[in-house]
C-alpha cells in the first residue's frame, strides 16, 4: 500500500516556513484551512495525550496523572478511534474503548465491561476519540459544547463536513510585534459568557494559531494551550505537539494551576485505501455482555446470572424515571426527610449506565447497605439522560463532571453536605460494599 507518511519525533520539528504578506485576510486564511483539512478524505493519526493534576480530581487530594494513546482513522465521513490506557496513578481507569461510525450506524464498545453502544447517529461525546487531537486543535473554538450540550464535543468529522463552519467570521485581528490577535465569544456554559482568545503568526498563509485561550468564568477557570511544531499532512498545515494548562480564574485571587497536560502526535499518513470492514465492531458486538441501543431506549443485551449460574439475556429495568422533575422529587424527599430525621442520598444517574444498575443492585441486595440506606437516607434517583435535569446538576456543583453515577448528600434543610466520585467507591469492575458502607457511615444524621 503506497503511503504519504510522516513520521514524528519528539524535539525533531521545527515550524515550517511560510512566504505570505502580513496583511493577508484572517478569514481568508482561515478558510483555506478549512478547505486544506476537508482535502484528507482519508487520514491515520496516533498521539499520546498526558494529563496532571498536581491537586486530584477535587483540589484535595493526592497528585494525578494518567497517559492514553489515541489512535483515529477515517474516512469522508466514516471513522473508527481507539482510546488505551497506558499509564495512571488510579487503578479504576477504563484501560480500552473502541468506536465506529460506518456513514450510517455507530458503535461504542468498553473493552473493560464489554459494554457496547450502538445507534443510527454519532454520539454527541466520543470516548474513543481525544478532545485534543491535533487534526482539529486549530479551529477548536467551534466547539458545539455549550448550556445546551454540555457533552458535545468538536470531532474532525465536523470540520470535514463544514456543518460547523457555514457562515462563521472572525473578526479582524491587532497586529503587534509579528503576531495578530483575535478575540470573540464563544456559546455560554454555566449560564456565563464564555470567550476565545486567539494569536496567530502575522506572516503565514494557513490558519496556524500559536496560542489558544478560553475564558469560562462560569467554572471559574481558563485554558491556554500552545499549539506547536506544525508540519503537512498533504497540503493541511497542522500542529504535532500541544501544551495546555487550566487554571482557575476566579479574581481578586491569583490563578492556581488545576490541570497540565501534553499531546504529541506519534504519527500521522494518509492512506490510498481503508477497508469498510474497518469501520465495523462486528466481533465487539458479538463479545459485548451488555448491548444498549440507544435508539430504541432500551437494552438489546443484558447478561445477569441466575439461580443455576447460567447466563440469560434480559433487559435491564429502568431505574431512574426520564420523565421526572428533580426539583420536585428533591421537595418530596426533604418532606420525608425532616419527618424522619434522615439525610437525602441523591444518586444521579441514566439507564443507560452500566455502573449505576451495578450501584443501584448493590444498594438494594447488600443486607448491612440496605438497612443503612433505610435508617438515615432518603434516596433520590435523578435523571441524567440527554441533559435531564441539568439545572439540578449545576445547582449542585456539577457532580456529574465526576462521571455517572454521581452522589450528593442533603441534610433535611436542604444543605449539600458532600459530594462523592462513585469511582473511589470501586475496586475492579464492581463497586466495594466495603468502602460504600464507609461512605454511609460517614453522614449519618445527628437527631
Amino acid at each position: 500500500m503506497k503511503t504519504q507518511r510522516v513520521s514524528v519525533i519528539l524535539g525533531l520539528f521545527a515550524c515550517l516556513p511560510l512566504a505570505s504578506s502580513a496583511a493577508q485576510d484572517i478569514q481568508t486564511r482561515f478558510a483555506k484551512s478549512l478547505k486544506d483539512a476537508q482535502s484528507l478524505v482519508n487520514v491515520e493519526i496516533e498521539v499520546l495525550d498526558t494529563l496532571w493534576m498536581p491537586h486530584g480530581f477535587d483540589g484535595n487530594e493526592a497528585a494525578f496523572s494518567r497517559t492514553f494513546q489515541y489512535s483515529y482513522i477515517a474516512a469522508g465521513p466514516k471513522h473508527r478511534a481507539t482510546c488505551k490506557l497506558i499509564s495512571g496513578t488510579k487503578t479504576n481507569l477504563a484501560k480500552l474503548y473502541v468506536s465506529a461510525f460506518d456513514g450510517k450506524s455507530y458503535r461504542g464498545y468498553d473493552g473493560d465491561t464489554r459494554y457496547m453502544v450502538r445507534a443510527t447517529h454519532k454520539l454527541l461525546g466520543d470516548r474513543g476519540q481525544s478532545q485534543l487531537n491535533p487534526l482539529i486543535a486549530p479551529f477548536m473554538f467551534l466547539t458545539k459544547q455549550s448550556d445546551e450540550c454540555r457533552q458535545c464535543m468538536l470531532l474532525f468529522s465536523d470540520i470535514v463536513t463544514g456543518e460547523l463552519t457555514n457562515g462563521f467570521v472572525l473578526p479582524n485581528g491587532q497586529s503587534s510585534a509579528g503576531s495578530l490577535a483575535i478575540t470573540f465569544p464563544g456559546p455560554p456554559l454555566l449560564k456565563q459568557p464564555t470567550a476565545w482568545e486567539i494569536a496567530l503568526h502575522e506572516a503565514a498563509e494557513s490558519f496556524s494559531p500559536q496560542t489558544i485561550r478560553r475564558v469560562l468564568p462560569g467554572a471559574g477557570s481558563e485554558g491556554v494551550y500552545k499549539l506547536l511544531n506544525y508540519t503537512n499532512l498533504g497540503a493541511y498545515h497542522f500542529p504535532t505537539r500541544i501544551e495546555w494548562t487550566s487554571s482557575s480564574n476566579v479574581p481578586p485571587s491569583p490563578p492556581s494551576v488545576l490541570s497540565t497536560g501534553i499531546v504529541t502526535v506519534i504519527s500521522a499518513r494518509i492512506p490510498d485505501h481503508i477497508p469498510d470492514s474497518l469501520f465495523t465492531l462486528e466481533s465487539e458486538e458479538k463479545s459485548a455482555a451488555t448491548l444498549w441501543d440507544l435508539d430504541q431506549k432500551k437494552f438489546a443485551k443484558s447478561v445477569h446470572k441466575n439461580s443455576d449460574s447460567t447466563a440469560s439475556l434480559q433487559p435491564r429495568p429502568n431505574i431512574y424515571d426520564e420523565s421526572s422533575n428533580g426539583v420536585k422529587q428533591i421537595a418530596d424527599a426533604l418532606d420525608i426527610a425532616r419527618k424522619e430525621h434522615k439525610h437525602i442520598l441523591l444518586q444521579f444517574g441514566a439507564n443507560y449506565c452500566v455502573p449505576c444498575h451495578k450501584l443501584h443492585e448493590l444498594f438494594q441486595t447488600n443486607t448491612n447497605i440496605a438497612e443503612e440506606l433505610k435508617k438515615h437516607y432518603v434516596i433520590v434517583m435523578i435523571d441524567t439522560n440527554k441533559g435531564h435535569n441539568k439545572d439540578i446538576d449545576a445547582k449542585y456543583g456539577h457532580p456529574t463532571r465526576f462521571g455517572l453515577p454521581a452522589i450528593v448528600v442533603l441534610d433535611t434543610d436542604g444543605k449539600q453536605l458532600t459530594t462523592q466520585d462513585t469511582g473511589k467507591l470501586e475496586e475492579g469492575d464492581h463497586h466495594s460494599p466495603e468502602k460504600v458502607m464507609a461512605f454511609l457511615n460517614e453522614w449519618p444524621p445527628t437527631k
